[in-house]
């Protein structure tokens, strides 16, 4: 989620877990190439020429509620947070998650990480 959660590694293994049991690490079919896999695919597939351009932003998090933060989810297959905090934590252990990453959320301590590739060809 882009924040420091080494304060908490007990209970927040628990929240990534549920996600992890969803879509295993390096599995995500939206997440398991890079710019380089789509121009070997491009050319494979008879693209030439072919241009790529890779837009990456790395900043700081914009701070956001925290209603906000629990009701949101990477995509409609994965439960939100709070859904995943519910599944996975005792009330105690979300009480002592909330403590700890609320704040770093309302106040955009985080780090917030993208990038775009835009792939240009011409079928050969």
């Amino acid at each position: 989620m882009g924040y420091d959660l080494s304060a908490i590694p007990d209970v927040s293994q628990k929240v990534r877990a549920v996600y992890d049991a969803i879509q295993p690490p390096g599995s995500d079919p939206m997440l398991n190439f890079d710019e380089r896999d789509l121009v070997e695919l491009a050319g494979r597939a008879g693209f030439f020429p072919i241009h790529l351009r890779l837009d990456a932003e790395i900043t700081a998090s914009e701070p956001q509620s925290w209603s906000g933060m629990l009701a949101s989810a990477g995509s409609p297959r994965i439960p939100t947070l709070a859904e995943a905090m519910e599944q996975a934590l005792t009330p105690e252990e979300q009480e002592r998650f909330t403590a700890h990453l609320r704040p770093l959320v309302e106040e955009g301590r985080g780090t917030w990480r993208m990038a775009l590739a835009f792939l240009f060809a011409v079928k050969s």
